[in-house]
């Protein structure tokens, strides 16, 4: 089995951990493709089109369709020592089972701190996944995260536990309304707190919780959300939405405070 992988309190949730690698964090890269869906440059335009704040519902929609250079870019910087992943966690998503076959053995041979499957986006459409993806992930014996939806995550849970699997990311984005001017795409922020810490209490529920190490994520802006979540018994916070923020790409001091909370309650 694994190694359980040395995750700091706070981790950066992708796409921002491409970015930041402050002291004291964990970044999270990614998310990653099998093929090729745009760089940086897609990434900036698909967020200049689709992120926005909306008042009403105090949260960010997006529908980025996770723009990325895919898994082969990755592995080309870390052969030519421009990235280090093994104090980052890696974050990979597949549309096929082939996707998921060289998603897996190519991000596994770099040996990363430890891959986080992307089990869902809404921006995506349909979640599915081969019946066999998470003893095929185990038997890689690089350390995963599974990052669950924040709705129909039961099915999905129990194969990853049945695999032996004992990182969970609670929760990803929830799917915009139909009717919402970004259908399709997904909501995050402060809405998703709620939704997240009522997923982590069901986890609570089960006899084997105490073997389960959570990632809380989703409306993580102060402190004082790190103390929420600290009191469902999870082991890290996961910050994102936040950081849509630009001012907050070039300097800790923005989540200076959420750190400090986040080793002082869970480290």
């Amino acid at each position: 089995m694994p190694a359980s992988p040395r995750i700091q309190p706070l981790v950066i949730g992708a796409p921002y951990g491409n970015y930041i690698h402050f002291p004291g964090i964990t970044a999270t890269m990614g998310t990653f493709t099998a093929a090729d869906r745009g760089g940086r440059p897609k990434a900036l335009w698909r967020m200049l089109l689709t992120l926005r704040y909306y008042p009403r519902l105090n949260a960010w929609v997006n529908k980025l369709g996770l723009p990325n250079p895919g898994i082969d870019w990755l592995v080309a910087r870390v052969a030519a020592g421009k990235v280090q992943v093994a104090d980052k966690l890696v974050s990979i998503h597949g549309f096929t089972p082939q996707d998921w076959a060289v998603l897996l053995e190519k991000t596994a041979a770099l040996k990363p701190l430890a891959i986080e499957m992307n089990m869902s986006c809404p921006n995506i459409g349909h979640i599915g996944w081969p019946d066999d993806l998470f003893t095929r992930a185990q038997a890689t014996g690089v350390p995963l995260v599974v990052k669950i939806p924040p709705i129909n995550w039961e099915p999905m849970l129990e194969q990853a536990r049945a695999a032996g699997i004992t990182h969970f990311h609670c929760c990803n984005t929830l799917p915009a309304p139909s009717k919402h001017p970004n259908r399709g795409g997904g909501i995050s922020g402060r809405p998703l707190k709620g939704v997240s810490m009522q997923v982590i209490s069901q986890l609570r529920k089960r006899p084997d919780f105490a073997e389960l190490t959570i990632i809380g994520g989703g409306g993580v802006y102060e402190a004082a959300d790190v103390d929420d979540y600290a009191a469902l018994g999870v082991k890290h916070v996961s910050i994102a939405s936040k950081l849509n923020n630009p001012k907050y790409l070039f300097s800790d001091a923005g989540i200076a405070q959420i750190r400090a909370r986040a080793t002082e309650k869970l480290a």
